[in-house]
């Protein structure tokens, strides 16, 4: 653990320290094109939202990442979830194997999901990702709820390690999902077994393979007459460098539609151990792995995370406005980092209990979500969920004319996939 990555050592977020883009622009970095937008956000696909935003106007959610369960089995070394108190399975190396993840896995019972679902639909939301702090395929619940999603036209999306996955499942998934993305740190046995701390990765890569089977060979289509968007994401640790190249041109071997690679989103006292000053020497392995891509596959680096070096350019948080979480045991918050960090402090509801909608309209969720603006974002998780939204949304708010710009700024071409996942 480096010293100078505690928050009190780093430089305040907002100020010019913070910004690194002469340095980046010399590597040539974020040259591939990304139709996902995953380097950036899609807000201004949104300008309604941003509109009432704005003016001042109580908003809802565009995006919710929401959990279904409270464990996992397994003991990914990088895995931000056991900061926030996920039970179950951690292995025995690094950090992660020192956690204590004791207690009662809990799994949301598919009444409160689809509860959810519907007042998600009918507040406003127009997206919802099924990636909380635990392993959301282990509850039997996700199936008969992603069907109910799609009877009611709710854009959904899932994040899983895929190991779990039953053949039996996979046409559910691919019939009613936009995308979905598997957490594959490795591309060799070896490597899995370190970073992922199992011995599973020819079970995800033949999950892998059935999905684009299920599409490619079957015909499979999303609600939209669409085929679900498949993708490896790769979160780079000390352990698993020599892997991106390998992994990327797995992904294509395979017949994905994409891989991503990024950052580990560090706690604040770096016990994730996120190697920071490293990515940027990798800058030409990352461009070979973006060498895999072709019109029907991509390879995207994170390049606005990786050369950050956790640091934020910008002073306030408003993305939790705009995208919350909702942990497996229903508790609400404006973002995960609070799952197990000041809870009470940022607890917004709790679904089993009070319906989403109420929680919306609360004086609770609307105080607490003003108390987010004067946390000192040091503090806070490194490449959060919300980080590339925060970039758009405080250049937005340091603008004399906030609502000009937003009606006046013109959108790249073409238009990315997956706008509803902002």
């Amino acid at each position: 653990m480096d010293n100078k990555y505690l928050p009190e050592n780093r430089p305040e977020s907002g100020s010019t320290k913070t910004i690194n883009k002469d340095h980046l622009n010399k590597l040539e970095w974020g040259q591939a094109f990304d139709p996902y937008r995953m380097d950036s956000d899609k807000l201004f696909w949104h300008r309604d939202r941003l509109i009432e935003w704005a003016s001042g106007k109580r908003i809802v959610p565009l995006h919710i990442d929401m959990g279904i369960t409270t464990g996992c089995n397994l003991g990914c070394k990088f895995c931000y979830g056991v900061v926030q108190s996920r039970k179950g399975f951690v292995g025995s190396d690094g950090w992660i194997s020192t956690a204590k993840t004791e207690g009662k896995i809990e799994s949301m019972p598919i009444e409160t999901i689809i509860r959810v679902f519907d007042d998600a639909k009918r507040s406003g939301v127009r997206s919802i990702n099924i990636d909380g702090s635990g392993e959301n395929t282990l509850n039997p619940a996700l199936y008969t709820a992603l069907e109910h999603a799609t009877r009611i036209n709710l854009d959904m999306a899932l994040a899983t390690h895929a190991a779990s996955i039953k053949e039996k499942n996979i046409e559910k998934l691919l019939t009613n999902l936009q995308w979905l993305r598997i957490n594959l740190s490795a591309a060799t046995h070896e490597t899995y077994r370190i970073v992922h701390q199992r011995d599973w990765f020819d079970k995800v890569v033949k999950n892998a393979k059935l999905m684009v089977e299920g599409k490619k060979k079957h015909g499979l289509l999303n609600n939209k007459g669409l085929e679900t968007t498949i993708g490896f994401q790769m979160i780079l640790t000390k352990d698993n460098f020599d892997d991106v190249v390998p992994l990327a041109k797995l992904g294509k071997e395979i017949g994905i539609d994409y891989t991503v690679i990024k950052p580990i989103s560090d706690a604040p006292d770096n016990r994730l151990d996120a190697p920071f000053e490293k990515y940027l020497d990798l800058v030409d392995t990352f461009k070979e792995a973006e060498s895999y891509s072709t019109e029907n596959y991509s390879v995207i680096i994170k390049w606005r995370k990786m050369g950050n070096m956790g640091n934020k350019r910008y002073g306030k948080c408003h993305g939790t406005k705009f995208i919350i979480a909702i942990e497996g045991d229903g508790s609400v918050f404006p973002c995960g980092h609070w799952f197990d960090i000041e809870r009470e402090r940022f607890l917004l509801g709790n679904v089993n209990v009070t319906p989403l909608s109420e929680i919306f309209n609360s004086e609770t969720y609307w105080n607490t979500q003003n108390e987010i603006l004067n946390v000192d974002l040091r503090y806070c998780q490194a490449n959060c969920r919300q980080h590339n939204a925060n970039l758009t949304l405080w250049d937005i708010s340091q603008d004399e004319k906030p609502k000009k710009l937003i009606n006046s700024t013109i959108m790249p071409r073409p238009e990315p996939q997956h706008i509803n996942f902002v």
